[in-house]
């Protein structure tokens, strides 16, 4: 009996993991790592987990669902874009920062802070002033209606 539950539970974790292309609705993608078919609380926990170890996750395709949020640093005339995930309890939140496939001029392409979102893209660590950081590249972004 544990035996079958134990089997059970690892065929359900790695259909969680794995998204085929037939199942995403858009351009088809093969996903390495599907956040978007786990709870908030998983989610949050996997995205700390990339956060304080990148080097598994780096080039995997990772498909995030959270809300838009973007924050412009006026100094270096940069605006970064973010897909922020909170956790079940809606206490903690997780972001993503994402570089939009294809010529995208902000704020005019993009939706409102809070907007909801489904971002596709690869994994990357880029360093600036010192500091390394992570985004998903290359992203597909399918915009839905705020929360």
């Amino acid at each position: 009996m544990k035996k079958t539950a134990l089997a059970l539970l690892v065929c359900c974790l790695l259909a969680l993991c794995r998204t085929s292309p037939a199942e995403m609705s858009g351009p088809q993608r093969e996903v390495d790592l599907d956040l978007t078919l786990m709870s908030g609380t998983v989610v949050y926990a996997q995205v700390s987990n990339m956060l304080y170890d990148a080097q598994p996750y780096l080039g995997k395709i990772l498909r995030i669902s959270g809300v838009y949020s973007p924050y412009e640093d006026r100094e270096r005339g940069v605006v970064y874009h973010s897909c922020v995930i909170a956790d079940a309890t809606a206490c903690c939140a997780q972001g993503l920062e994402f570089v939009w496939a294809g010529q995208h001029a902000w704020p005019g392409d993009y939706p409102e802070e809070g907007t909801g979102c489904v971002v596709t893209g690869r994994l990357e660590a880029y360093d600036e002033d010192g500091d390394t950081y992570l985004h998903l590249v290359d992203a597909q972004v399918v915009w839905e209606a705020a929360p």
